[in-house]
């Protein structure tokens, strides 16, 4: 089987470095020169969700002028899309660090929006969902003011809810929201849901913590072992393109010198994440192999399951099959979830869970093949990703949830739509109080503004 890369793929990987040394860059030069699909070069770069940084680089090493003009519009178009979107959420959250940093609240910046500034040094490198922070459960109170100041709002407080709910079984706070949906803010007073069987040393983390100046307004990052600890237990198991392994290996390439992999790895062993650590080192190595990496790697698998070693293995086994497995299919259940929340109409419950059960039990068949990780599979092959797929699915939820309450979450749903329907029957005109529409009349949105949200997101 094919391993070489293709000139595309070798300039894709190429054009997703955060910087490129001299024969780097050589490198890029000759994989360009031999491209000969730009369009399947953009397709691929589309289906990493990479886009915007692979036309960032192109520019940055003067290589744009190489690419055909189609296929540079269409870089440009999805690129000039993220740099609106990404504007517009700088600008509420730059006013919201303004404001905590006043108040003398600590906030650490997690993830895309500090490594854009810090390792990327471009604010527009990928499109992102939100701005994560991480703060102290003693600052809580005046972090939820500051929001009330600021005119967000919380999901949670439009179906009868509190957003101070989840202080007593969760890690972060649900999502809040600049009233123009431009801008989305995840609180997190942790970094791992404690219903999970890692732990990690919140003290530590925050006595390693750093001083930054994010565009001109005070905040704080965590020191670089504890970045990519992070970035590699909150890797997403079958979301994994160039979008997110990028983070991983630029991180490692842009702190190099200064990375202590002797705290890396005792914090590791801490929390007991070898298995999540490893899976994910071992794809972001595959792409962009490293001498630090591959040390990592071999340290880590004494300590990995079987089971861990065995799927990736799977999953790295071809670059090329790599380079196209990344699914969005867990996203769409989690939006179907989201759907289900939000509505008190029998008829939507039924459709939204629909969706739950039917992205378990049946995904797309695009979907199927990536998460078995197939290319051009046989009959056999096919029949045995299909019939695999369900449980896939399932040991994710298991792994962040825990078998007992995903079972009880999905029977919950049974109840709930149960309930809806009788509901429904003997009191109809409640049901159209209570439905999407409705839920977007509180938000002060229309239903068309919050599919543009939901379809935003992944």
């Amino acid at each position: 089987m094919r391993d070489e890369l293709t000139p595309e793929e070798r300039l894709l990987v190429l054009m997703s470095f955060a910087a490129l040394d001299a024969e780097e860059e050589a490198a890029a030069c000759t994989a360009a020169a031999a491209v000969r699909d730009w369009d399947g070069f953009v397709d691929l770069a589309e289906a990493n969700a990479t886009a915007p940084l692979v036309h960032h680089r192109l520019a940055a090493t003067a290589l744009d002028g190489v690419v055909p003009a189609p296929a540079r519009a269409r870089l440009a178009t999805i690129a000039d899309a993220v740099t609106a979107q990404n504007t517009a959420r700088l600008a509420v959250g730059t006013q919201l660090l303004a404001r905590l940093a006043a108040r003398g609240v600590p906030v650490v910046l997690l993830k895309g929006v500090l490594l854009a500034e810090t390792v990327y040094r471009n604010s527009f490198y990928k499109k992102m969902n939100d701005i994560d922070i991480l703060v102290r459960p003693a600052d809580l109170d005046t972090v939820f003011g500051v929001y009330q100041e600021l005119g967000l709002f919380s999901a949670a407080e439009l179906v009868g809810g509190s957003p101070r709910k989840q202080e007593k079984f969760s890690h972060h706070a649900p999502p809040f929201f600049s009233r123009d949906l431009a801008c989305m803010i995840g609180t997190h007073w942790g970094l791992i849901t404690p219903l999970a069987p890692y732990k990690l040393d919140l003290d530590g983390i925050w006595s390693r913590v750093r001083e930054l100046d994010f565009l001109g307004v005070p905040a704080r990052a965590m020191a670089p072992e504890d970045n990519l600890h992070h970035l590699c237990v909150h890797l997403p198991y079958y979301k994994t393109g160039i979008r997110e392994l990028a983070d991983i290996y630029n991180l490692v390439r842009h702190h190099a010198a200064e990375l202590d992999w002797e705290r890396f790895h005792a914090e590791v062993r801490r929390a007991r994440t070898e298995d999540l650590v490893y899976h994910a080192l071992a794809l972001a190595h595959r792409l962009a192999p490293r001498p630090d990496l591959g040390a990592a790697l071999a340290v880590l698998r004494r300590r990995v399951s079987w089971y861990a070693t065995r799927d990736t293995a799977r999953k790295t086994a071809r670059v090329a099959t790599l380079l196209r497995s990344r699914s969005v299919h867990m996203s769409r259940i989690e939006k179907a979830y989201a759907d289900f929340r939000s509505t008190q109409s029998a008829a939507e419950k039924r459709r939204a869970f629909g969706k739950i059960l039917g992205g378990i039990v049946y995904p797309p068949a695009a979907d199927v093949a990536r998460l078995s990780s197939l290319d051009r599979p046989g009959r056999a092959a096919w029949l045995a990703a299909r019939i695999a797929a369900p449980w896939r699915i399932s040991r994710v939820f298991v792994r962040d949830l825990g078998a007992g309450i995903y079972a009880a979450m999905l029977a919950k749903c049974a109840i709930e739509v149960a309930a809806a329907t009788v509901r429904d029957a003997v009191a109809p005109a409640a049901a159209a109080a209570d439905d999407h529409a409705a839920y977007a009349a509180r938000l002060g949105v229309t239903p068309a503004d919050l599919a543009r949200l939901k379809d935003a997101l992944e």
